[in-house]
């Protein structure tokens, strides 16, 4: 999900400057768009159908109907540093279930060391909840924990609702050059409420946070009503599809919207200067801080949409909300939002390509990171017309997980971002592109809101052995 501000691909330049997270909203404010798109399924809406010739789903699958419904709202101090947040969860389970466990994303140690953090207030589930506690997990110094786990005294079954009332303040550091921070009249977080770590068919996910910047949650779409309440002089820009905003009382606004597959949000709070409009059957909307005219990055944006729906299907999401930062970097997506570092030369195709893989088509960040990150690269490539074939000769296994990479974020970087990316090229090659576009479609189709495995890849290209033979020798699949 973290975008770098690249010079090359090529050994181990890809690291120039790290971007501390995934996409901390673009401006979300918005008051016409439809509340149910017709290209994201609402609840209970049939499985798309069936092509008789290839055996591929012909449109996205529905989300699934028994996801998580998830209640956030958010509270800024007027100073913009400190932020008091309460989570409402309604969970269903496929599995039976001890316990709760949520990850604690500001409390990792590279957030940690910017100022950032999460403290618990207070966790209770129902039924059968008991005292929570907090558990290391690879936390920084100084935070409370990286996992934060609430018992459950008798055992739930398999598809009996759960759920979870959680309070939690977020410190946000000074200017900090991650998913959490503030700097003069800005404010940004994403990943800041306690991430349900739940994988269907799986269970819990309790990986160590990482030690260097980027990503490792596992987290399912979920139906997510969010609310931000912030000083009344500011916009807020924020993951879903917004109402109004209200008077809150006491020179302050409230913020509202819904988000109906959001895997996490983002949320961004400042004087922005807001541009929007339709864009490849969504809408775009892109804020930019005082003194940044938005014409350039909406315009970079609006090219990464259309030319990538071209290549995977229609937009994910109703909204596009884009938040330029007042830091320098590059890009850091969530669903249906990013946050930009940049005026989108760089990274905006590939924090936009994230949409598709990791926003639509999930993948566990911690086991798989090249689901998304090798796959936003590689459209990046399509849609830019570079990319370096020589990384495919860089060492290291493309499909390792974030623990194979350990302290080396520049092996992490070259391999799953680089060489990720330059396999898929090569399969493409190797395959030719039609048939091997052809499959790709499938593939996300087939994902579309679920947690993808490279088994499933494997799956899709199952008629492209020669796709299957340059991926196997990079360490992609199995």
């Amino acid at each position: 999900m973290t975008s770098v501000r690249r010079r090359s691909v090529a050994g181990l330049g890809l690291v120039a400057v790290l971007i501390a997270a995934c996409s901390p909203a673009g401006g979300d404010a918005r008051i016409d768009s439809p509340r149910t798109p017709s290209r994201v399924p609402s609840s209970g809406s049939p499985s798309p159908g069936t092509s008789a010739a290839s055996g591929c789903p012909t449109s996205y699958a529905a989300p699934d109907p028994a996801r998580p419904r998830i209640g956030l709202s958010f509270d800024v101090a007027d100073g913009l540093a400190t932020v008091k947040g309460t989570e409402h969860v309604l969970f269903t389970p496929d599995l039976p279930v001890r316990e709760l466990v949520f990850r604690l994303t500001a409390n990792t140690a590279p957030s940690a060391a910017e100022g950032n953090s999460i403290v618990i207030d207070s966790a209770t589930a129902s039924p059968a909840g008991a005292a929570f506690r907090l558990e290391r997990d690879g936390a920084g110094s100084g935070t409370a924990g990286g996992l934060l786990v609430v018992p459950l005294t008798r055992e739930v079954p398999a598809g009996q609702q759960v759920t979870a009332d959680i309070a939690f303040t977020l410190t946000l550091g000074q200017g900090a050059f991650d998913r959490f921070g503030h700097l003069r009249s800005y404010a940004w977080w994403g990943s800041g409420e306690p991430l349900l770590a739940w994988e269907r068919g799986v269970g819990w996910h309790r990986e160590p946070l990482l030690r260097f910047v980027g990503e490792s949650a596992t987290s399912e779409a979920a139906n997510v009503d969010l609310t931000v309440t912030a000083p009344g002089r500011f916009t807020v820009l924020a993951s879903g599809i917004p109402d109004p905003p209200a008077d809150a009382g006491n020179g302050r606004r409230r913020w509202h919207s819904v988000a109906e597959t959001a895997r996490d949000v983002s949320v961004t709070v400042g004087p922005y200067t807001v541009k929007e409009g339709s864009v490849a059957g969504a809408r775009l909307r892109v804020g930019t801080p005082e003194g940044r005219a938005p014409d350039d990055l909406y315009r970079e944006h609006e090219r990464a949409m259309r030319e990538l729906a071209k290549r995977f299907g229609p937009f994910p999401f109703p909204v596009l909300a884009v938040a330029r930062l007042p830091l320098e970097g590059g890009g850091i997506e969530y669903p249906g939002s990013i946050l930009m570092l940049d005026d989108g030369r760089l990274v905006a195709v590939h924090e936009t390509a994230h949409q598709w893989f990791y926003g639509m088509v999930g993948d566990s960040q911690a086991r798989d990171p090249w689901l998304d990150e090798a796959f936003a690269t590689y459209a990046e490539q399509q849609v830019n017309g570079d990319g370096d074939p020589g990384a495919l000769k860089l060492p290291g296994r493309v499909g390792g997980s974030m623990q194979d990479f350990g302290d080396n974020m520049n092996g992490y970087f070259g391999t799953v971002y680089g060489k990720g990316a330059a396999a898929l090229v090569a399969a493409r090659k190797a395959a030719g592109p039609d048939r091997f576009d052809a499959a790709l479609r499938c593939y996300v189709n087939a994902n579309a809101w679920r947690i993808a495995r490279p088994a499933d890849l494997a799956r899709a290209l199952a008629t492209l052995p020669a796709a299957l033979a340059v991926l196997r020798k990079a360490g992609a699949l199995p």
